[in-house]
């Protein structure tokens, strides 16, 4: 009798103790923990937002017409350096610029055009400086439409932050733009605009997408100009807008 009584009291114990000692774990699945906070990613992402936040910004008013087109690497090379505010390696951007100073074997011959280009270098840096809004114009720039989006999806060059665009001539030089995610879907403003521009697109049309922005840095890591997006507009092969924002 008195193994039965300490049998039952046991048990009574147990249902105690679990019902003010032991509670349901609380549901953390969708919370986010240590790790995830200091996740690579999670850290790269940090910085990107923080050292974008003190990028200088573009003034909005500055009229469409004033933006000069870039359409070279040697204006990118130009730009950057008027970005970076390191002293010029002459040599190493004329052996970009100038085919003749870098075909040039004789060193005195070379050294002659050094000094003879050296004024034109910083010109052309100098006006950079003062002509910080650009526009570019980027070839086939959007993919079928989605209606999920409701938009074109725009090429991946303009939108992705690791993705930075260059000019044949001079390849070492890119441009990268810091706020491309605004930008990932042309968004027509009627469905009338967005059925002709995916007729043209279906039918390999010739497009262009205008990409208008400001020059805010320069990234000597990479030989890159991070820039703002201030506009971006589809044309036609004559130039005639179809759609905007």
């Amino acid at each position: 009798m008195f193994k039965s009584f300490v049998t039952c009291f046991a048990a009574v114990l147990a249902i105690g103790l679990a019902g003010c000692g032991d509670k349901v774990p609380a549901d953390t699945s969708n919370k986010p923990n240590l790790a995830d906070a200091t996740s690579q990613k999670t850290v790269e992402a940090a910085k990107q937002v923080a050292v974008q936040s003190n990028l200088p910004k573009a003034n909005r008013d500055t009229p469409i017409d004033s933006f000069v087109e870039y359409n070279s690497g040697n204006q990118l090379m130009f730009a950057y350096l008027a970005l970076n505010a390191m002293p010029i390696d002459y040599k190493e951007v004329l052996s970009r610029y100038s085919m003749d100073y870098a075909r040039q074997s004789d060193e005195f011959k070379k050294n002659d055009l050094l000094t003879a280009l050296k004024p034109k270098v910083d010109s052309e840096v100098a006006k950079a400086k003062s002509q910080r809004y650009v526009k570019m114009f980027v070839s086939n720039p959007i993919e079928k439409f989605d209606f999920e989006k409701k938009g074109f999806p725009v090429s991946e060059s303009i939108w992705q932050a690791t993705n930075y665009r260059y000019f044949s001539d001079n390849a070492e030089y890119k441009i990268g733009f810091t706020n491309g995610e605004g930008f990932r879907y042309l968004k027509p403003v009627s469905e009338e605009d967005a059925r002709k521009i995916e007729e043209m697109r279906s039918k390999y049309v010739p497009l262009q997408m205008a990409v208008y922005c400001y020059l805010q840095d320069a990234d000597i890591s990479n030989k890159t100009i991070k820039a703002e997006i201030i506009k971006i507009t589809l044309v036609d092969k004559k130039g005639d807008v179809l759609a905007s924002q």
